[in-house]
């Protein structure tokens, strides 16, 4: 069953937009969905994009997968909220389970609570492909950030089966689970606990804003994917479509596992794996880029800041006698702003806090933040986390030019502060193999997919077996010259091909390289550059092109991986 939109009019002539459910074999699908109008999520255009939808299978199918997700966690103009083990990832879970049962996989939970779907039977001897991201958010993040990666493997997995493309090797397709680290503050969960980067016990005895612990939150999960039974049967759009068989068993496969445990042995499922991202920044929008390849993840990590202070009366107690934790934060903020300000290459932000007593009439007596601070070296953080926890266990106020003035000569006499690691991921440079691969993979594929379509993934033309011999001169040339990224710090390195670069963000893919796993990634456009905001965008034309990416990096990772290629990994920088 699919879900199809139909335009017509009522009875006073007003536009009336009709869905309609109807069965439609998988090989007439195409040209069926091409026959009508299809609704889009709010993010796209409803008539320039709905015309390409309409045009291009690949732009519709992912217009439709977006569609149908598009209403959970979604706060409107304050974003979406899908955090670790909540309803909406409920939601989530089922769903993804659903649509790949649907397409013959085999879906499985790790270890971990991260999903994964098989085509296929992997194994440390018979290794497959994997691909994928996360469907998790930051409070109120976009659209773009995690889902674009799952949605765009699957489509891209049809595009390439209805091209008559069989696999040779296992394929598998993730949803890592909690990469966001939204909820329990660690980012990247679920692939930090399945390489055992994050051990067993201390994972499950984080705790979130209310004081839920994640083996409570394990525990409670069941419940949750019972409400998605009930709502589905009340008309959960996003289920609609599936009967109530199919939910039952995409619910079996959408469980918590029943603690947290790495499981390294899993990984060796996969011989390359590739992630596909919205681009977290503007560098393709400077490049006139849709597409590029990742070259290497920036060292990154979190710190807990904790200031404690004294309560007291807002009113009756003098400035100067004051024992002020928020005071101290505030000063703390600013230092901080200072050190990434002076430092190469750097990023360093305080964007959570906590405040107690938190009224308004009092003085604040415990302030909680949290530090991300990252850089294109890892000691330029060391250095700058170094200097604030100097500056923290002093007056913090020499030489820093927050010497009090206008605040009442208060020193911050009687406050205290203790920083504290929460997590670190060194930089981590992507399989050189693989990056090179997908270099021709994606330049390879780029003027077919600049002109809109599907096409046949089956003989290649003259044409196109020329571009493959320069393309493979040039990326030997590329290789010998930086086999390794010397300078992590440099905006983009261009070849001849798709551009390569960085990132500062971290990703899951990033995790599995640190692990001494083969991994890759791939990035889309964003139109606006701004992450982790309702305001992130990507083009329906772009997302349609990093389909028709990923689906000939698939392909052509699946039949080197099938031959016995197996791409060394670069673990990350120690």
């Amino acid at each position: 069953m699919i879900s199809v939109y139909s335009k017509d009019t009522d009875a006073t002539g007003a536009a009336l937009l009709t869905r309609t459910q109807v069965r439609v074999p998988n090989a007439m699908l195409s040209r069926f969905e091409r026959s009508v109008t299809m609704e889009m999520p709010g993010f796209w255009d409803q008539e320039t994009d709905a015309s390409l939808a309409a045009r291009d299978e690949a732009a519709g199918r992912l217009a439709q997968l977006f569609r149908q997700l598009d209403d959970i966690g979604n706060n409107g103009a304050e974003g979406y909220s899908r955090f670790a083990w909540s309803d909406e990832e409920a939601v989530l879970r089922v769903w993804f389970a659903a649509q790949m049962q649907r397409r013959g996989f085999r879906v499985e939970v790790d270890a971990a609570g991260n999903q994964w779907a098989w085509l296929g039977e992997p194994s440390a001897e018979n290794p497959g492909v994997t691909v994928g991201s996360h469907m998790d958010s930051v409070p109120g993040g976009g659209a773009f950030d995690g889902p674009l990666g799952v949605l765009s493997a699957i489509v891209a997995f049809d595009v390439l089966r209805e091209s008559g493309w069989v696999p040779r090797c296992p394929i598998g397709i993730a949803s890592f689970h909690d990469e966001e680290g939204a909820r329990f503050a660690v980012a990247c969960f679920g692939s930090r606990v399945l390489t055992g980067i994050l051990p067993a016990d201390r994972a499950l005895a984080r705790t979130d804003a209310d004081g839920v612990s994640v083996r409570e939150a394990l525990d409670g999960f069941a419940a949750k994917l019972e409400h998605v039974r009930e709502t589905q049967k009340a008309g959960l759009d996003c289920l609609s479509e599936f009967s109530e068989a199919g939910i039952d068993a995409a619910l079996a496969d959408s469980h918590a596992p029943k603690g947290q445990a790495a499981d390294l042995e899993y990984l060796k499922r996969s011989a390359a794996h590739i992630e596909l991202h919205v681009e977290q920044g503007c560098m393709q929008s400077d490049l006139g880029a849709p597409v590029a390849v990742a070259d290497a993840i920036w060292p990154h990590g979190r710190w807990r800041v904790d200031f404690e202070g004294e309560p007291n009366h807002a009113g009756s107690t003098p400035l100067d006698r004051r024992h002020d934790a928020m005071l101290a934060f505030a000063r703390f903020v600013q230092r901080v702003r200072e050190e990434a300000a002076a430092a190469p290459d750097a990023r360093a932000t305080v964007g959570r806090v906590e405040v107690e007593p938190n009224g308004v009439n009092v003085i604040a007596a415990h302030v909680t933040c949290w530090l991300d601070c990252r850089a294109a070296k890892a000691q330029t953080v060391a250095g700058m986390v170094n200097r604030l926890g100097a500056w923290l266990a002093s007056s913090g106020l020499e030489g820093s030019g927050l010497d009090g003035t206008g605040l009442g000569g208060n020193d911050l006499e009687g406050v205290t502060a203790t920083l504290t690691r929460e997590s670190w991921t060194e930089a981590t440079v992507f399989s050189p193999e693989l990056r090179d691969v997908l270099v021709q993979a994606v330049s390879a594929r780029g003027d077919d997919a600049a002109a809109g379509g599907a096409k046949s993934y089956g003989a290649q033309s003259a044409a196109e077996q020329s571009r493959e011999k320069k393309s493979a001169n040039s990326i030997a040339m590329h290789s010998a010259k930086d086999p390794v990224p010397a300078n992590l710090a440099a905006t983009h390195r261009i070849t001849e091909l798709a551009p390569v670069i960085g990132t500062a963000a971290g990703h899951d893919a990033g995790i599995l390289a640190e692990s001494g796993c083969a991994a890759g990634m791939l990035f889309v456009r964003n139109e606006t550059g701004a992450s982790h905001t309702p305001r992130e965008y990507a083009t329906l034309a772009d997302a349609t092109q990093g389909v028709y990416a990923y689906a000939a990096a698939i392909r052509d990772c699946a039949g080197r991986v099938a031959a016995g290629w197996r791409p060394r990994p670069v673990q990350s920088e120690r």
